[in-house]
């Protein structure tokens, strides 16, 4: 029997890190948009999104970009993504650093 990784939360955050919003360049997380992972031991890693915008064009490319960031990793055979719509999103959830740089680029938030 082979030796079975275990895969954090934390260690999600980081693969995920890679994964940005799809209309700028800066992380989900960053975005406040990455709410919440858990693997179980069975090796399924569920995210939890908050879109920002209702009937987000992105999403599809979100969950693929998602899944190919996870999939690789020790001890991840499958990635459940629920979106969250139920969740509020507001530009109070996006890191301060971002909303400097978005400024500076002339985008209003």
């Amino acid at each position: 029997m082979g030796q079975r990784f275990v895969v954090t939360k934390e260690d999600i955050f980081e693969a995920l890190e890679q994964v940005n919003d799809p209309h700028v360049p800066v992380s989900l997380n960053s975005m406040g948009m990455l709410r919440d992972a858990e693997v179980s031991s069975d090796g399924k890693a569920k995210i939890q999104l908050c879109i920002p915008c209702l009937g987000c064009p992105g999403v599809t490319m979100l969950h693929d970009n998602i899944k190919a960031a996870l999939l690789p990793l020790d001890g991840i055979n499958e990635v459940i993504i629920e979106d969250g719509w139920h969740l509020s999103w507001s530009r109070d959830l996006v890191s301060d650093d971002v909303k400097n740089l978005m400024r500076e680029n002339g985008i209003q938030i």
